[in-house]
């Protein structure tokens, strides 16, 4: 047996149209060379031989393998469902369990040809096979938020998510809140659920330009250091609504709401935001840049006053990271694994009281000493979490669900690993 692992990430998941998901896996791919080329080998899963994204960042013992999941072949396969709340309703169990059979396309011929050992699947969406798999759900937001989330798409996420956790060797998550819920919800053991936090995906810190500044201010139509920023898709639990709210509760009071940029991919949700704000008389106050570069992003974070993170729901927040990195201050909510991750470095808020938004938001925008202590706190917060960590830890991840031994070494980093 070769002691060179070969390990397939899939990235087929395209920039923008599946948010932070996409955005960690892209890191991921950009920092494997952190791991040695006489150790590992990677194949990067793709459904379009046009990735030229994905072939400017990866390391040179990368390759694109295309896997063309309509040719799949179709299997049935057995899935023990846990009788969550939502599966319950969907699937009238009668009881606390049932098994279902779920049909899925089976990569497992394609992968076996291509010499690969172990799977990575960053979306929740995998490619099913036979071969060793770390899968991660991210969040079971679908089960806390039933309402934001049709019949059709809850199915589709209780089949999926609970099939890929049963199935897979090591299901890795984002943080210990995480962790909990998915072991209470889908009786996942604890031993197969590591904590491994993904670091910030923009870490650029390259300054910017003046011809940067002045690009991105006219094209968005703003000013440096006068705007707040939320980079985030139009998805309803991202409660975009909330900042109009609470933008609206400040202009009642007499005072001059701040500019909120929205950026991130625009959604069908997004023309009832656009629709509220019209109602709440604050659409002069937002400006929707949509999907964009990372590098752009990079600029919001230097020229924004702060950022404002008002979600109802999320496994781990890229923009609250690279808002540390970078020195913006933060204002988030007080949901889920947010105030372990923020450890005291953002002002947090809850994000159903429009008050409080409102309070926030005043307080980042008003309070330049208290700005500065976020940003000081936020880098203190942020800086255990770095790819090069992230990357040798799933190092040996993927050597542990491959079956090879691990070393003294092995165990401690994983051990020693940062966590939130």
């Amino acid at each position: 047996m070769s002691d060179q692992l070969h390990v397939a990430i899939d990235a087929r998941l395209s920039l923008g149209a599946a948010g932070g998901v996409a955005e960690v896996t892209r890191g991921l791919v950009t920092h494997l060379h952190h791991l040695p080329a006489d150790k590992f080998r990677f194949s990067i899963l793709v459904d379009s031989e046009g990735r030229d994204d994905l072939r400017a960042i990866m390391p040179d013992h990368c390759r694109l393998l295309l896997l063309n999941t309509d040719a799949l072949p179709v299997r049935g396969r057995e899935s023990k469902m846990v009788g969550t709340q939502v599966a319950k309703r969907i699937f009238k169990f009668q009881g606390d369990s049932a098994t279902l059979q779920v049909n899925l396309r089976d990569a497992t011929g394609p992968l076996r040809a291509a010499g690969v050992d172990v799977v990575h699947a960053p979306s929740q969406f995998a490619p099913d096979s036979d071969l060793p798999l770390l899968y991660h759900p991210h969040d079971l937001q679908h089960l806390h938020l039933p309402q934001f989330f049709s019949d059709e798409e809850l199915e589709q996420r209780e089949v999926i998510y609970q099939y890929f956790c049963n199935a897979a060797t090591i299901v890795p998550v984002a943080a210990r809140w995480i962790a909990e819920d998915v072991q209470r919800q889908y009786r996942v053991a604890p031993q197969k659920l590591p904590v491994i936090p993904f670091a910030p995906p923009a870490t650029d810190r390259t300054p910017p330009t003046p011809e940067e500044v002045r690009t991105i201010c006219d094209r968005l139509q703003i000013q440096p250091d006068n705007f707040l920023i939320y980079p985030a898709a139009g998805w309803e639990h991202k409660n975009h609504i909330g900042l109009l709210e609470a933008a609206a509760i400040l202009r009642a009071q007499g005072l001059t709401p701040p500019l909120l940029v929205f950026t991130g991919a625009i959604t069908p949700f997004s023309l009832r935001v656009l629709e509220r704000a019209a109602a709440l008389n604050v659409t002069d106050r937002i400006r929707w840049a949509g999907y964009i570069a990372q590098r752009d992003l990079v600029l919001l974070y230097h020229l924004a006053r702060g950022v404002i993170v008002p979600t109802k729901f999320e496994a781990g927040s890229c923009p609250i990271w690279e808002a540390f990195t970078l020195g913006c201050p933060v204002a988030s909510s007080n949901v889920t694994s947010l105030p372990s991750l923020t450890g005291g470095g953002a002002l947090l808020f809850d994000p159903d009281n429009y008050g409080e938004i409102a309070a926030a938001m005043f307080r980042l925008w008003s309070e330049a000493p208290l700005r500065n202590q976020l940003v000081a706190r936020g880098r203190e917060v942020v800086a255990p979490h770095t790819w090069e960590s992230v990357v040798r830890r799933f190092g040996v991840l993927y050597r542990k669900a491959a079956g090879r031994s691990l070393s003294k070494a092995d165990e401690a980093l994983l051990a020693a690993g940062p966590v939130v």
